[in-house]
C-alpha cells in the first residue's frame, strides 16, 4: 500500500442537503465508506471516525463494510499468478495493494490465500460507462486457466 497517494481514503458517495433550491440547508446526509488499514478491524476503524465527530454530527453505519484482506507478495500463489500473467502479458504485472473493498477479505479471514487480477481499468469500475475491453478480459481468462491448470498439476 505504500505506493498509493491515498491508500485508505475516506470515500463519499451519496450526498442529499435541503429541501429546496434557494434555501441554506439546515441538514447534510452524506454516504461513503472509510478505508481499513491492512490488518485493522473495521470495529476500530469505525471507533476512530465515531470519535472524531463526536459532539458535531451524528453517526449511522449501514451499507457495506469491508475488512481488509492481505496475501504476502511472495506467497507461491502470488508467484503462480505473476509467473501466468507474464507469460500471457509478455511483462508480470506489479504486485500492490489498492484501496477498494473486494470479496477477496473472505478467503484470507479464513486462512486462504487470494491474488485479485482482472481485465480492464478500476478507475473505471461503477462508473455511468463501465465497460471491459474484450481483448482484456480474453488475456484475463487465459491467465486465470493457465493459473488453475498449473496449480492442479496438468500443465
Amino acid at each position: 500500500m505504500r505506493p498509493l497517494p491515498l491508500p485508505y481514503p475516506i470515500s463519499v458517495g451519496r450526498l442529499e442537503a435541503g429541501v429546496w433550491s434557494s434555501s441554506v440547508p439546515d441538514l447534510l446526509r452524506f454516504e461513503g465508506r472509510v478505508g481499513v488499514r491492512v490488518g485493522e478491524p473495521p470495529e476500530e476503524v469505525r471507533r476512530i471516525v465515531e470519535r472524531l465527530v463526536e459532539g458535531d454530527a451524528e453517526l449511522v453505519w449501514t451499507g457495506g463494510q469491508f475488512a481488509s484482506a492481505d496475501t504476502p507478495v511472495y506467497h507461491p500463489l502470488a508467484d503462480l499468478v505473476r509467473s501466468c500473467a507474464a507469460e500471457v502479458l509478455g511483462v508480470a504485472p506489479a504486485s500492490r495493494g489498492v484501496p477498494y473493498g473486494a470479496d477477496m477479505r473472505l478467503f484470507t479471514e479464513r486462512g486462504i490465500p487470494c491474488v485479485m487480477l482482472g481485465p480492464g481499468d478500476p478507475r473505471g469500475a461503477h462508473t455511468v460507462d463501465e465497460h471491459v475491453p474484450v481483448d482484456d478480459l480474453v488475456k484475463a481468462a487465459r491467465i486465470m486457466t493457465l493459473v488453475v491448470l498449473r496449480f492442479l498439476g496438468t500443465t
